[in-house]
This record gives structure tokens, C-alpha cells and sequence, in this order.
């Protein structure tokens, strides 16, 4: 049973905080010992202040969770750090399987905020506390448009050369508007490099540990921006396994009895973070003789170029998790490219 919340200092009561945020609207759903309570507040700068604000003067130290949704929880968590909130952020897909676990099958705000909010005191594995500074939402809004930015630039060129070279079958000239269609991808793709440029920029001046920057250089294939990017990941997970998953670069698996599919890659991480991985391991593989031969004896046994190249940075992506846990340097004697 939920009831409307009188006020934000109700809230201090609460066992656990859950937030389903939208792009207008936070839902807040709080755990007390008899019922639990509900407020909607919208989704602005002033709205989400008053609820910290109010929530962090009169002493809340419980947990606050919310799912990762595009952009629209950024505002959130930057405020919650503020105000020294302990908001933690977790995969949507994390939220999914406790909702389906469910026997009823209902799907609203209220209802998914209740769950955020029971997983505070069932989930026994949650992140730690997002801790998003204004300078980390800006690389993380920096990130999510140079991906959104690449993958409608791919389609557009794609599908213009396909048109393009129909036309020319066929004899027909371009006329003005494939001509303005053109010119507005080749601006688009000066836009991308200088997005690029700028979140370059930033990654590599907010980095808080140059010697860590450094440390990750000498691994073939690591640029400076590609270093500053791994140099973010949490380093106080289980294993290197968590950041390759992180990446969305770990495998479904699919089997059921004796029949096993083939496996694919996840790809439910940053996809920015994962395709300049995959440049830094192609990159590797045309510079570094040792990882060019790693690379031809996965294509010797029938791994296409993808494939190959996934592997490979799937390994870098290791070494640099133990360069960086370990704090040692990158010996080229003592990698796993054999």
C-alpha cells in the first residue's frame, strides 16, 4: 500500500529510496516499517534541489537508487553528490530481473520505483554510490552524443551511397536536394570531430592520475584520450571480467540441454567506450608484429576480422584492469598474446 508523501522530510524514515526517472517527471517511492510512501516531482534543476536539499539537511544516510536512463538521471545524480546523497545507479537490466521475478506482471512509474526502492535492502550486490560531478556528466553527455551522433551518420551516409549509385544505373542526375544531403553529411562528420576533440579534451584534463594515464600508454594500441577513457573505470570490481562486460563486450550465452547456440556479443555498455576499444585494438594489430601474428592465427582458425579484433581488445582491456590494480608496468614478455 503506497501513500502520497506530505513532504520530502517523510522520506528520512525510509528503509530504502527508489527514483524511476523520465524525461519530465521523477517518481520517488520510499520503504517504511507500515506502508510506503510516494511522491512525483518534475524532472528540472529547482524540483530535484529541494528534494536533496530537504532529504540531506534532515540526515538521510540510506540508500537512494535509481536506473541508468540515457541522460535523464544525470541531473540527478550530480545534485545527489552535492548534497552527499548516496545514489547509486545500476543497469536497467539489473532492475528487469527482479521485476520479472514478480508473479503479477504490472508495469508503471509507481511500480517500477517500488522495486528500485525494495532492491536497496534485497539486493545484495549493488554498486557503489554513483558520485557524478558536473565534470563527469559532461563527459558522460559528451559520450552519449558522439555515439547517438556516429550510428545516425553511418545510416545517412549508408543509405545516401546506396541512392547515390541506383541513380547512377540508372542515369538520373542528383538534383539539389541529394546534393544538400550530401554537404550536410560531410558537416555532420566535421561536427563528430570536433565533439571528439572537446571530449578529448576534457577526459584528458579531468583524469585525476597522470602517472595512471602514463602506466596505460605503453599498452599497444593505447592512446592518450584511450587511456584517459579506461583510467574512469571503477577499479574496485571483482575482476577484469566485470569492465569486459562494462564495455559490452562479454558473450550471451545461449544452450539448453545438448543443444548450445553461438554465442554473441552482449553489447549493453557505452558503445563509444567499446568502438574506440576496437580502434585502439586494430590499431595494435597494424603497429605491434607479435599482436599482428596473435591476430592472423585467430583468422587461421576461422575467426572473421571482427571477431579477431574483439579478442584482442577484450586482452588489452585485461592487461590494462592489472596494470592498473597492480600498479606495474606493461612488459610485452609477460602478456597473454601467444
Amino acid at each position: 500500500m503506497m501513500k502520497k508523501a506530505r513532504s520530502f522530510k517523510t522520506f528520512v524514515a525510509c528503509s530504502g529510496i527508489g527514483i524511476d526517472v523520465s524525461k519530465a517527471e521523477l517518481v520517488i517511492v520510499g520503504l517504511l516499517d507500515t506502508h510506503d510512501i510516494i511522491k512525483a516531482i518534475t524532472n528540472t534543476d529547482k524540483s530535484i534541489k529541494v528534494f536533496a536539499k530537504q532529504l540531506s539537511e534532515s540526515g538521510y544516510q540510506g540508500k537512494i537508487i535509481c536506473e541508468s536512463t540515457g541522460h535523464y538521471h544525470l541531473k540527478l545524480a550530480v545534485i545527489c553528490e552535492a548534497y552527499g546523497l548516496n545514489l547509486i545507479v545500476i543497469n536497467p537490466l539489473q532492475a528487469s530481473k527482479h521485476s520479472q521475478s514478480k508473479i503479477r506482471k504490472v508495469k508503471s512509474d509507481p511500480v517500477d520505483a517500488h522495486t528500485l526502492a525494495m532492491m536497496c535492502i534485497t539486493e545484495r550486490k549493488l554498486p557503489k554510490a554513483a558520485q557524478i560531478t558536473p565534470a563527469k556528466a559532461l563527459i558522460k553527455l559528451k559520450m552519449g552524443q558522439l555515439a547517438s551522433l556516429e550510428k545516425q551518420l553511418q545510416k545517412i551516409n549508408q543509405s545516401r551511397q546506396q541512392y547515390e549509385s541506383t541513380y547512377e544505373e540508372l542515369g538520373f542526375e542528383w538534383g539539389d536536394a541529394q546534393q544538400q544531403l550530401k554537404k550536410l553529411c560531410q558537416e555532420l562528420k566535421k561536427v563528430k570531430e570536433q565533439l571528439t576533440k572537446e571530449l578529448d579534451t576534457l577526459l584528458i584534463a579531468a583524469q585525476p592520475s597522470e602517472k595512471a594515464v602514463e602506466s596505460l600508454q605503453r599498452i599497444p594500441g593505447f592512446s592518450k584520450t584511450v587511456s584517459a577513457l579506461v583510467g574512469y573505470l571503477d577499479r574496485d570490481v571483482k575482476s577484469a571480467d566485470s569492465w569486459v562486460a562494462y564495455m559490452g563486450y562479454d558473450v550471451s550465452v545461449r544452450q539448453s540441454g545438448t543443444w548450445k547456440g553461438r554465442g554473441k556479443l552482449t553489447k549493453r555498455g557505452n558503445a563509444y567506450l567499446r568502438k574506440r576499444l576496437f580502434q585502439a585494438a586494430w590499431g595494435a594489430c597494424l603497429n605491434y608484429d607479435y599482436i599482428r601474428a596473435y591476430y592472423d592465427a585467430l583468422k587461421a582458425k576461422g575467426r572473421n576480422h571482427v571477431e579477431a579484433v574483439v579478442i584482442i581488445a577484450r586482452k588489452l582491456l585485461k592487461i590494462a584492469y592489472h596494470i592498473l590494480t597492480t600498479q606495474t608496468q606493461f612488459d610485452k614478455n609477460q602478456t597473454i598474446f601467444a
